[in-house]
């Protein structure tokens, strides 16, 4: 399974990477958001691109700790990028893409893991393929927190199966420490809790609730209780806690807005700017994959575990209340139970729907590719 696995890795690698270097025939590289003249000196251009938008953030804080406007960008992913890069004379670059890259290959043997666990064993290099041809998937290779993040929540998810909810309390707390839908993982552990200790609304009694408060319980409150850590160290050390969000601002997600609006404005973008740029075709891709969440979530209910549908459905419901569907088009690369319904779906059409989805990812994946290395903004 590994040395499959790890084939399937190289070949989606090698895809990768020539889609990058296609994509310097195409459009001239915009240096905006690209890493500064110091990653450009000392590396080749496959190598620093892979550290362009979210990442230069993640190196600088790595590197010399929190700016101004750097608070929207959990800690725990570039404290692991500052520790690896003390094992290699701090290349920094060099550390994100390492960190990123293990997380990954950890991910998808914790995904196997957890296929085991929920019988669908068969599926698993099915699972892969649409794991890896998803049209983000590059971003598992760049320096974003998105592999580490997945891997944290794909394990939690897997401590929680277990009934070790300890263990799943701190790998929550760490997944909440680098992405702030980790705060979902709470919902999904203390689900699966209710279930494994067969709490129901018709069978709560005073002796059960008395019961219900026990060590494993406050372990899992260690994930909200992490991110009121974070907020307090922002307290700390800025003097407002609120610039976790006020941050925000910058992308335009420091307001809580009722998801329709929000697809409402995408489809008045759409339909009435006319202007046909990067801004014009990124919104469509954004409210292009909405709607495939959306499918899948419909789809998936009632075919998955509950627990495994509420951090699913919580895990892109957080994001989409901030204003925006910025970013969106990466969020599904978190969730096991999203490739998993995914996959469930995907498997069960004819092969000419099977054919349809994977060109059109693969166009998408050379759209992500294109944009994010030669500097455009794209998710």
């Amino acid at each position: 399974m590994i040395k499959k696995t790890l084939y399937f890795l190289l070949e989606w690698k090698a895809i990768v990477l020539i889609f990058a270097i296609i994509s310097i025939l195409i459009l001239p590289l915009n240096f905006i958001f690209t890493p500064n003249t110091l990653y450009k000196l000392n590396y080749p251009y496959l190598l620093y691109i892979w550290g362009n938008f979210d990442g230069i953030h993640y190196l600088s804080i790595a590197k010399s700790g929190y700016f101004t406007y750097q608070q929207a960008f959990f800690p725990f992913y570039p404290l692991i990028i500052h520790f690896a890069a003390s094992l290699i004379h701090y290349q920094y670059l060099i550390a994100g893409l390492i960190v990123s890259h293990i997380s990954f290959f950890l991910a998808i043997l914790t995904v196997w893991k957890l296929l085991v666990l929920d019988n669908y064993k068969k599926m698993f290099f099915f699972l892969l393929l649409v794991l890896l041809m998803f049209p983000t998937s590059a971003f598992y290779g760049a320096v974003y927190n998105d592999s580490l993040f997945f891997f944290l929540a794909t394990l939690c998810i897997y401590m929680g199966r277990q009934n070790k909810w300890i263990l799943g309390g701190v790998v929550g707390a760490l997944a909440t420490l680098t992405r702030l839908n980790g705060l979902a993982l709470f919902f999904y552990l203390l689900f699966e809790y209710l279930y494994a200790n067969k709490f129901t609304l018709t069978s709560i009694s005073f002796t059960k609730i008395r019961y219900f408060f026990t060590k494993h319980v406050y372990a899992i409150l260690l994930i909200p209780f992490a991110f009121l850590g974070y907020l307090l160290y922002v307290q700390s050390t800025q003097g407002d806690w609120n610039m976790v969000f006020s941050s925000m601002k910058i992308w335009n997600q420091d307001k809580i807005t009722f998801p329709l609006q929000v697809v409402w404005r995408y489809l008045k973008i759409i339909f009435l700017d006319r202007s046909f740029n990067t801004v014009y075709w990124v919104a469509i891709i954004e409210l292009l994959f909405v709607v495939w969440y959306s499918i899948i979530i419909i789809y998936s209910y009632k075919k998955i575990r509950f627990s495994y549908w509420i951090f699913m459905v919580l895990s892109f419901l957080i994001p989409s209340l901030t204003g925006t569907f910025s970013g969106m088009p990466r969020y599904g690369l978190h969730l096991y139970p999203f490739f998993l319904s995914s996959t469930m779906f995907i498997s069960n059409k004819r092969s000419l729907f099977k054919t349809l989805y994977f060109s059109i990812s693969i166009i998408l994946m050379f759209i992500v590719v294109m944009f994010f290395t030669r500097g455009y903004f794209i998710s």
